[in-house]
């Protein structure tokens, strides 16, 4: 099995679905969580599935029965690597069960496929590109939340008033920019870029940016991490939450924007942006995000621990299949 979401989810899903562990009820929403190789939860900081304000019974249908059927499955090769979950991934294998992280499972800067088989537009990315060829070192602010999450129009307005506050250039990923009215764009058009798409392992990897303001979902985060740059984070539901809370409590590469009635207020943008660029732990925040991207770098390369894991799963699947070979 091909385990997409941080190490940390699987580990919590395994440990609510199987009843090993007590989580937040409707009797006691607020309970803090603490689970073998993991930290403590507060219930605001865990997946929204294991919550009970959780409306989304099908998806918590797929997971309850997913998890009830582990005992088929031999392996389970996660979207990680050692380095960045050793504590949990080891306590997971501790038990038994054989979850080899093989990641990060995204793509790495000059390793890319050819432009010819990409699915988008060469102008779309060279846009993007050049406009940060024109910025200084580490001065960008780059902000998208991906492709399923929908941010409301005030929220949106919120974060264009924290950068409009502290004057940074940015580059801002506005899925629906196509089809929606946003005057309060016109502020801060001078100020910043604006796009529906962006290449985002060529922006984050670009010198320029300084920072992400990210949603936190899995993916964005890996892409982050390989390319060394802090995070800003805006979660909101499913794993993002927990990832959150890894971004600022265990790697320590980032700042977590508080809300006020689900809502982020725009000083609140503000002030988390100025104290990853510029601020007393903007150094340390860099060094710990540069340094997470040497170890996943470290974990690709050949003899590199996810390498490692990649070599003993064709192995053991050689040697199954060979012995099925030679009963029959």
């Amino acid at each position: 099995m091909l385990w997409i979401q941080p190490c940390t989810l699987y580990q919590i899903y395994h440990r609510y679905y199987n009843r090993l562990d007590e989580f937040p009820t409707e009797d006691n929403p607020n309970l803090t969580v603490k689970l073998p190789g993991l930290p403590v939860f507060n219930a605001d900081e865990l997946p929204s599935f294991v919550l009970p304000s959780n409306t989304y019974t099908s998806f918590d249908g797929i997971l309850n029965e997913a998890f009830h059927n582990l005992n088929k499955v031999k392996w389970v090769l996660g979207n990680s690597f050692m380095e960045l979950e050793k504590d949990v991934i080891m306590s997971l294998n501790a038990t038994g069960c054989k979850f080899w992280p093989v990641g990060p499972l995204v793509p790495v800067l000059g390793k890319e496929i050819d432009d010819r088989f990409d699915v988008y537009k060469v102008d779309d990315k060279n846009e993007c590109i050049e406009w940060l060829n024109e910025q200084k070192p580490s001065s960008v602010v780059y902000i998208s939340f991906g492709t399923i999450l929908s941010m409301p129009k005030k929220e949106l307005e919120n974060i264009a008033a924290g950068l409009k506050s502290i004057n940074r250039p940015f580059l801002w990923v506005i899925r629906s920019l196509e089809n929606q009215e946003f005057g309060f764009l016109e502020e801060i058009k001078e100020q910043g870029l604006v796009v529906s798409w962006s290449p985002q392992t060529e922006v984050l990897s670009h010198p320029s940016v300084g920072c992400f303001l990210t949603h936190c979902g899995w993916n964005s985060l890996l892409e982050s991490i390989v390319a060394g740059v802090p995070i800003v984070a805006c979660p909101k539901w499913t794993d993002q939450p927990t990832n959150a809370k890894l971004v600022t409590d265990v790697w320590r590469v980032g700042v977590k924007l508080k809300d006020s009635g689900g809502v982020i207020s725009g000083e609140e943008v503000g002030r988390c942006v100025e104290e990853v660029m510029s601020r007393s732990r903007s150094e340390e925040l860099r060094k710990n995000a540069l340094e997470l991207k040497a170890s996943a770098l470290e974990a690709l390369a050949d003899n590199g621990s996810s390498d490692k894991y990649i070599k003993m799963f064709v192995n053991e699947v050689i040697s199954s299949c060979s012995s099925c070979s030679e009963q029959n």
